[in-house]
């Protein structure tokens, strides 16, 4: 099962650069032995990002599968927390609204299987993203790491699919490419460092058979709870998919 978690956030000192701090927060409030199962996986079963929408900011925490959100978002949505506060800062920031969303991931299969591709899709790369690449970070889009990145989120998130393929993966690079993008370089702030990121918008032609555009369909709607690229459980890699008249 796939689940987000939205909770509108009102105080004096939030923004984007306390993402990785709200990871400590949400670190709290789950129990002890989950943590530590956590500290052990290579890719975690959940992302959560800070942005902010019409002048509110929105944290959302995302899980990947049942026992993640039992252990995390179940903890979140508890009628006990309705208030925290960020490491090193004063004030307390106060939670107004929650809205959780549930999704099956057998509605992500069932669309792969009942509707046809798309010629694009947008991208919007909500918080800072990026990737690292033999020791380097990549601080513009790159279809191959995007794709590579999803699958093997996918296939860590369950034990049923493995997802990632080279096959594959070299199929939708082939059969796809960035026409447009407006994007901007950004810096992501996380323990005394900042990370060389980009955020913005592409859009994503397809160019092979319908099969492929579904491939990516699926990798991208995945995404949208994932997160893609480095550091998506400290606030970076949000990302969502929108129809080009969109």
């Amino acid at each position: 099962m796939l689940a987000k978690l939205e909770m509108i956030l009102e105080g004096e000192e939030i923004d984007y650069r306390n993402s990785s701090n709200l990871q400590g927060v949400l670190m709290e409030r789950i129990d002890t032995e989950y943590a530590e199962i956590l500290h052990e996986q290579r890719l975690n079963p959940y992302s959560q990002y800070l942005i902010k929408n019409e002048n509110q900011y929105i944290w959302c925490i995302q899980t990947l599968n049942e026992e993640a959100y039992e252990q995390m978002i179940q903890k979140m949505i508890s009628q006990d927390f309705s208030e925290f506060q960020i490491k090193n800062k004063k004030s307390a920031i106060r939670i107004t609204e929650k809205k959780l969303n549930i999704q099956k991931k057998a509605n992500l299969m069932e669309q792969f299987y009942e509707e046809p591709g798309k010629k694009y899709y947008n991208i919007e790369f909500m918080t800072p993203t990026s990737f690292k690449r033999n020791g380097q970070y990549q601080i513009f889009p790159d279809l191959s790491l995007i794709y590579r990145s999803l699958m093997k989120k996918y296939s860590a998130s369950t034990e049923e699919l493995d997802m990632y393929d080279e096959d594959t993966l070299e199929q939708l690079v082939e059969n796809s490419e960035i026409t447009r993008y407006k994007l901007q370089s950004i810096g992501f702030p996380m323990e005394g460092i900042t990370i060389p990121a980009y955020k913005g918008n592409i859009t994503v032609k397809m160019k092979g058979n319908d099969t492929i555009s579904r491939y990516a369909r699926l990798l991208f709607s995945f995404g949208e709870y994932s997160g893609v690229g480095i550091k998506s459980a400290i606030g970076m890699g949000a990302m969502k998919c929108f129809d080009r008249k969109k």
